[in-house]
Parts: structure tokens; sequence; C-alpha cells
């Protein structure tokens, strides 16, 4: 049986990647908690693949070596086109389509507006408290 998976929203992979972010250090220790726990076997660390692509030089070999994309397809395309009366942002969009499509209920993210769905979202900053609407349609 596979552990849980966690998605490295796009916002917490930047924050991740760009020593500048302002959330740099709340993501560098919640990263390092998450890859010990993949290390022992208690998670999966996923993302979506479309947004790994900007973090390229990142990859296979280095800070995100224990992530795994969530590859995007035709059908995942279109369900996120079909929620853009609700969900106006693409990325947003697609994220949401990928974490119901997978199963994915834990994201890391620093984007507020994830706190209006089901999720159970890290790093757990007090102004991102996971509000009981579901993840999509």
């Amino acid at each position: 049986m596979n552990p849980p998976q966690v998605l490295l929203e796009r916002s917490f992979l930047h924050a991740l990647t760009d020593g500048h972010d302002e959330h740099h250090r709340d993501a560098i220790t919640s990263y390092q908690d998450l890859v010990e726990a993949y290390e022992a076997g208690e998670v999966l660390i996923v993302a979506v693949s479309d947004h790994l692509r900007a973090h390229r030089g990142q990859g296979r070999t280095g800070l995100l070596a224990p992530v795994d994309p969530l590859h995007v397809g035709a059908q995942h395309r279109r369900a996120a086109r079909r929620m853009r009366d609700r969900q106006p942002d693409a990325d947003l969009a697609l994220t949401l389509v990928m974490c119901e499509r997978h199963k994915v209920s834990r994201i890391a993210t620093f984007d507020p507006r994830l706190s209006a769905y089901a999720l159970d979202l890290l790093p757990g900053s007090p102004s991102i408290v996971p509000q009981p609407n579901g993840c999509t349609d």
C-alpha cells in the first residue's frame, strides 16, 4: 500500500527554490520535514508536472529529487477549463483537478485561496486554515 501523497503547490515550489521569497525559510523547514517523512516511507512528495517545469535545474538530482511529477493529460486540462466559472485561475483549477484525480488531500502551499477547500494545508500557517468545501466539483 502506498503512503499518502503531499502535493507541493506552485507557490510553495517558488518559495522553496527562490531564496528571496518571503516564505523561503518556512518552505525550507516544511520541506525538510517532508523529506524526512519521505525517507521514512511515510509520504510520497508530488507536484503538478506543469509547475515543476519552471524548476528544471532542481530536478532528479537536486533539491526536488524526491518529488514525483503528476503528469497532466488532456482530460485534466479539460476538467480544469470546465471549472472556469468557479475558479478562473487556470493554474489553481489544474491543481485542484490533479488533487482530486490523484486523491491528494495534503498540499504544501502559501496560496490562501486553497483554504476555501477541504484540504490539509501545510506548512500550517495560521492564515491558512482548511474549510470543509471539497476539493473540486
